[in-house]
């Protein structure tokens, strides 16, 4: 939550201050347009001169960036307050090493964990496609994890990403999983070693999925995957 209490930012010399819902890196976003609920100009947005925020900036999850270019003398005082999420979806990892889990909540919406480092993913539970709401109960069909599942016309399932930029669609590496894995099942590890990596909830809202896993730095010498591009 961003309470911006002082702005003095001029409109010559491209003097700005703009606010994100979300995160920028070598010019991609995270999340996507195709992942956030609302549109780039929505999420966007930038000031200077008369032109100030004039109500508090709440971001749809855990990063908010603030850019500035001061070209004169000036500048801007914020108030920045971190507010419980009960409901979190589209995630950027604080440490290289953990424990997450990431659901849809039973929405139509894609929810991403995105970690800034090569890693290991280490899956301890996965239901994806399976529980379905009847009514107010929801049953669970066990099936065996599957793997590749959109090119068996599934819509739901967790995807495994890995490339050098934030945005997991120009990721040069995916592979996908869906069904159930319970805290029995022999544990899923994924290698994902290039420079950004990503966990990715598709969901269409026909049922309620949710993905538990750990994850840890790869070390040197460990596996790694060279299709890091598209």
């Amino acid at each position: 939550m961003l309470d911006f209490k002082y702005v003095d930012v001029a409109c010559i010399k491209d003097g700005l201050l703009g606010v994100f819902d979300g995160w920028e890196l070598d010019g991609q976003l995270f999340p996507n347009e195709e992942d956030h609920p609302q549109e780039f100009d929505r999420r966007y947005k930038t000031y200077c001169g008369d032109d100030k925020p004039n109500k508090i900036f709440i971001s749809s999850q855990n990063v908010a960036m603030v850019q500035h270019r001061i070209p004169v003398a000036g500048g801007f005082s914020v108030h920045v307050k971190f507010v419980p999420n009960p409901k979190p979806c589209n995630v950027i990892a604080r440490l290289p090493n953990g424990h997450y889990s990431l659901r849809n909540w039973g929405r139509a919406l894609n929810c991403s964990f995105s970690m800034i480092y090569p890693e290991r993913v280490r899956v301890r539970e996965l239901t994806v496609g399976e529980r379905e709401y009847t009514g107010v109960a929801a049953q669970v069909r066990r099936s065996p994890i599957l793997g590749q599942c959109a090119k068996r016309g599934m819509k739901d399932y967790v995807e495994f990403r890995a490339g050098n930029g934030l945005d997991p669609k120009k990721m040069g590496y995916s592979f996908q999983m869906c069904g159930v894995a319970t805290a029995t099942t022999k544990k899923l590890e994924v290698p994902l070693g290039c420079g950004n990596s990503v966990v990715r909830l598709v969901s269409s809202g026909d049922f309620y999925n949710s993905v538990d896993f750990e994850f840890a730095i790869l070390e040197p010498g460990e596996s790694m995957i060279s299709a890091c591009t598209p």
